[in-house]
């Protein structure tokens, strides 16, 4: 196995801004001129492409602006005459912004495992939207945000064979828009489809990674991922990698929630590659979206017919039921802080977002792009691999967004539209097979013991946190759970580990 050092992660501080204004004058600190990420080149204002937030103080005037899909987090906290901005939200947190919880975004985070719409945990501090201007002066602040870009209208009526042709070609030209300025690259492979397309596509247009990459999952998990990965390396004549899971899962989970901005989390499992890629590469490409508009993730004709019948309550709640985290909100937190982050509470916040996509051509489509997409999944490679200096996400390439958000939903059905693009523009590996995510594997002796490791470390940080009752927390029950585990020979994956951390790591922020 190739190794790794999680320690090197997190360690360098974020850039931010902060202005006050004094009647007579203005107070500043931090970074005055930035830009986090790449504009692509070509790309006018109108219809700005890549990832990216800059800023610019002029000594009495700031400007940010984000890129079209607002996927680069940028956190503002305005209060008062005083203005703080930062890609963490950490850093957009200052004494004089009040820690204010909002408990309707908890209430969907704790259920979704990410916010929705421009939410943050506090009151006070918001995601900048999608494609805004942000300007702040003499302690006035004024957002243009524009609606969001939603297809609506009736599908594109393209052929599969029509469609098929189009998403490649588009594709194509995406990589082609995001090649890379040197050869300093290590390509993320897994045993699906995103990953393997970027690579093909890079190669169809002279780019070989130098190797590929492949991380173990936690148990218990097939070693199919990195055996498929492995194929399409040595078919391709590239180098492969494999890395082991984290060293500590408890560990992974701690660091884990602040380097994702405390936007839901459990993308604990990344922070092996991050670590790993960290001095490795100079550019990183990332299949974020792909298996959300070139796939149908989490669509299905249940989910569309509630749209379509506008029953949005029972919409949400199967979104809630989905993810399985009820369990915990009803055993481990306190029953004062379940009060404040109630279902009914949940509920009325998630209708009130999915009611903006109701008229998209593709509602649920459009309702997880931009929620679960911008919101969660995209802290792993915008958040926890923020140090690499070039990361892109061709699949959220403008015109390949414009393609797939029209798409009749059939044709994804069974991932075949993707499929199909990859065999017909790269024929000669058309034999590589794709990883079986159906295939189970069986808890190990070893992976008893890899889990009782983390609850033994989880029962160490809970010590540490003393007996102090905890504002959301049931100590009463976390410690004879993790005392009984302790106990156990055979652990499985603690169920209440990753939020349980996540709100003790929270309560230390909003102390702080």
């Amino acid at each position: 196995m190739t190794p790794y050092d999680l320690e090197v992660l997190g360690q360098e501080s974020r850039p931010y801004f902060a202005a006050r204004f004094l009647g007579d004058h203005v107070e500043i600190e931090g970074t005055t001129e930035c830009l986090i990420g790449e504009k692509l080149p070509g790309a006018t204002p109108e219809r700005p492409d890549g990832l990216f937030v800059e800023w610019h103080w002029d000594g009495r005037r700031l400007v940010v602006r984000n890129d079209f899909y607002g996927f680069s987090p940028l956190f503002y906290a305005s209060y008062g005459n005083a203005i703080r901005i930062s890609p963490n939200l950490e850093q957009a947190l200052s004494a004089d912004v009040p820690k204010d919880l909002d408990y309707a975004a908890l209430s969907v985070i704790l259920r979704m495992g990410h916010p929705v719409g421009d939410d943050t945990p506090f009151l006070y501090v918001r995601a900048l939207p999608p494609g805004s201007t942000l300007i702040w002066e003499q302690g006035q602040l004024q957002i243009d945000s524009p609606e969001l870009p939603i297809r609506t209208g009736p599908y594109a009526q393209f052929s599969f064979d029509e469609a098929v042709d189009r998403f490649a070609q588009l594709f194509d030209q995406a990589i082609r828009k995001r090649l890379p300025k040197d050869e300093k690259i290590v390509l993320p492979l897994s045993g699906g489809r995103d990953s393997r397309h970027i690579l093909f596509a890079l190669e169809a247009n002279g780019v070989k990674p130098r190797s590929c990459v492949t991380l173990e999952f936690r148990p218990p998990t097939t070693n199919e991922d990195a055996r498929i990965a492995g194929l399409i390396a040595d078919a391709m004549n590239i180098e492969h990698q494999v890395l082991e899971k984290a060293p500590s899962w408890f560990q992974a989970v701690l660091k884990e929630a602040h380097l994702s901005n405390f936007c839901g989390g459990s993308h604990g499992w990344i922070l092996p590659l991050a670590a790993y890629l960290k001095g490795q590469t100079s550019t990183l490409y990332d299949g974020l979206a792909g298996s959300v508009l070139s796939g149908g993730f989490m669509t299905d004709e249940r989910k569309l017919e509630r749209y379509r019948e506008n029953r949005l309550e029972e919409l949400a709640q199967i979104l809630f039921n989905e993810t399985g985290n009820e369990g915990f909100n009803n055993t481990v937190l306190r029953a004062s802080f379940r009060k404040k982050i109630s279902m009914e509470i949940a509920i009325e916040r998630i209708v009130k977002e999915l009611q903006r996509h109701t008229e998209a051509t593709n509602p649920m489509l459009s309702f997880i792009f931009w929620n679960r997409t911008r919101r969660g999944v995209s802290q792993i490679p915008l958040a926890i691999m923020a140090h690499i200096p070039a990361v892109h996400c061709p699949y959220l390439d403008r015109d390949v967004y414009d393609f797939l958000t029209g798409v009749e939903p059939s044709y994804f059905l069974g991932n075949r539209l993707h499929d199909e693009a990859i065999r017909r523009a790269y024929p000669s590996y058309a034999h590589l097979p794709y990883e079986d995510s159906s295939k189970k594997a069986d808890y190990k002796k070893e992976d008893y013991i890899y889990f009782r490791k983390s609850v033994k470390a989880f029962w160490r940080y809970l010590l540490k946190h003393g007996l102090q009752p905890s504002e959301t927390l049931r100590k009463e029950y976390l410690y004879p759970r993790a005392s009984y585990d302790l106990l156990k020979r055979k652990n499985r994956m603690p169920w209440y580990l990753i939020k349980s951390v996540y709100f003790l790591e929270f309560e230390e922020v909003v102390k702080s």
